[in-house]
């Protein structure tokens, strides 16, 4: 494993025993959905709850990753070496995700997702209603954010999985074709990395300029826009999304 950017023993036994905690409360927390759930209805609830929380997980990522794009820089206290310098190198470096191992990939997605699952397992009522369904939206939110950096390395890999192939094809999950969009310069646009199902919504809707219109406005000096700029100082012309 190649440690570009200091991926100590002891960040490595943290993940490892957040999964094994996140799958620990996952799967506790699917039996008590399971078991509080008797009615067509109450199934029928769930299944929007996975679709609302696949939806979630795709938006959230796309905030993270266009955040760590553009918010800030390497010498960002806390969230520079640890969260922002990672994004940034994976524009130029982008088969380096393809190196990680399956603790590495998703150790900390499930750090993140733990006290989400943690409040549901405590919260999950007896009986079918709101607060049932509320819980299920964020277990299924914990699950697919868990999966969000799996699918995006299957996204970069040369050989995926055959039942990932097979996913991608139906647009199950973020496939290569869609993903690349992002990855054509100025890396401005389609952030969300679980699916992809809301880039072509946040594009159209331009809420990530909208973001950045309001940072401009409060923090100007947060904004990290010198690749867009040189991009456009070159007098290139980026690839049309959707």
């Amino acid at each position: 494993m190649a440690d570009t950017y200091s991926y100590s023993r002891a960040h490595r036994a943290f993940e490892i025993a957040s999964i094994t905690l996140f799958f620990a409360l996952l799967g506790h927390l699917g039996w008590r959905l399971w078991t509080a759930t008797s009615t067509a209805g109450g199934f029928a609830a769930l299944g929007l709850a996975a679709l609302l929380g696949y939806l979630a997980a795709d938006f959230v990522s796309g905030v993270v990753h266009w955040a760590g794009d553009t918010v800030g820089d390497q010498s960002t206290p806390i969230f520079g070496k640890n969260f922002i310098t990672h994004f940034r190198n994976h524009h130029t470096d982008p088969k380096g995700i393809t190196w990680h191992d399956f603790v590495e990939t998703n150790g900390n997605n499930c750090i993140v997702t733990l006290p989400v699952l943690a409040i549901a397992d405590y919260a999950t009522p007896s009986g079918e209603g709101i607060g049932l369904f509320f819980c299920a939206f964020a277990a299924f939110l914990g699950l697919f954010v868990f999966g969000t950096n799996q699918f995006h390395k299957w996204a970069h890999a040369d050989r995926p999985p055959a039942a990932a192939r097979w996913l991608q094809r139906w647009g199950l999950i973020l496939s290569p074709r869609h993903h690349q969009i992002h990855h054509d310069a100025p890396h401005d646009k389609y952030y969300c990395i679980t699916v992809g199902w809301m880039n072509p919504v946040l594009h159209k809707l331009r809420f990530f300029r909208a973001l950045e219109r309001i940072i401009a406005v409060f923090r100007p000096e947060l904004l990290y826009l010198d690749e867009r700029k040189a991009f456009a100082a070159a007098g290139e012309r980026p690839r049309r999304a959707g």
